[in-house]
């Protein structure tokens, strides 16, 4: 397994795609931080003024964790999709079925390899997102409760990546690609519905929500860690002030429901390339 890491990792530093990403994330970085300082810059964080630079920091703070979600989601699904079907459509998985490696190995090698590339990825994207935030806008937020919800947001790209290797093992590189990202697309607004039903009081809004995240639950990871991140303010009146905050927030439970549904994915993905007609 660890020579199906190593040549993976290789493989995606090669790629073109996370090349591109990375420089247009770096360009929405740039966008964003210069949003922020032309917010904050006639803006006085003192005395009467406090209250309202927090809410302002953070409905600004979640909706660049809400962006971020997307640009996360593609790079998973991108690197997901041909993870399995191109290599089959290709035929270069015969040189790495034919060795002593069995299949298992094979698919568990790239996710994890492809976890570790996406993870790292969501981190330092975040920690800049909320860096900038602090900065500009003084917000009161524990660097211990910001780390933990970092690492919880780690948990979304993984479970989109999970998704995506299922698709590619059993679908063609597009098909598996279109599949994934609209799925993923579903249950993102089915999050969205459920904070504006949390916000007007309605409950069927907030089922729809709750249902879409049991069917993939990277809306519920994005909730959940935004609140562990910023402590006490995630759970104060501050989030009533728009949607993208955790006005409706995921219990511990969906932690480890996630978890769960990682190892569900993976194992019905094994199952599928191990019977797969190479």
């Amino acid at each position: 397994m660890r020579h199906i890491i190593k040549l993976t990792l290789k493989e995606v530093v090669n790629k073109r795609i996370i090349h591109l990403g990375i420089i247009l994330t770096l360009i929405y970085i740039l966008v964003y931080g210069t949003g922020l300082y032309y917010t904050a810059k006639d803006m006085v964080f003192e005395g009467e003024n406090f209250l309202w630079g927090q809410q302002i920091g953070y409905q600004l703070l979640t909706m660049g964790w809400y962006v971020s979600i997307f640009m996360v989601g593609a790079i998973a699904v991108v690197t997901g999709a041909s993870s399995i079907s191109q290599e089959i459509e290709n035929g270069t998985i015969l040189g790495l079925a034919s060795s002593p490696i069995r299949r298992r190995d094979i698919l568990l090698g790239k996710f994890i390899a492809y976890s570790m590339v996406t993870s790292l990825y969501s981190i330092v994207m975040i920690a800049v997102i909320i860096s900038l935030n602090v900065y500009f806008f003084h917000l009161m937020i524990d660097p211990l409760d910001a780390a933990a919800g970092v690492l919880i947001y780690t948990l979304l790209p993984i479970t989109i990546l999970a998704f995506t290797i299922l698709c590619s093992a059993m679908l063609s590189t597009m098909t598996a690609g279109i599949s994934s990202f609209m799925f993923f697309l579903v249950t993102v607004i089915g999050g969205f519905v459920e904070q504006i039903g949390a916000l007007i009081s309605n409950a069927s809004l907030v089922n729809i929500g709750i249902i879409s995240s049991l069917l993939m639950p990277t809306d519920a990871v994005y909730r959940l860690a935004l609140a562990r991140a910023t402590g006490t303010m995630g759970h104060s009146s501050i989030v009533n002030f728009g949607p993208f905050g955790t006005a409706s927030s995921p219990s511990t439970l969906m932690f480890v429901y996630t978890l769960v549904y990682i190892a569900v994915l993976l194992r019905l993905a094994v199952y599928y390339f191990e019977r797969k007609d190479l």
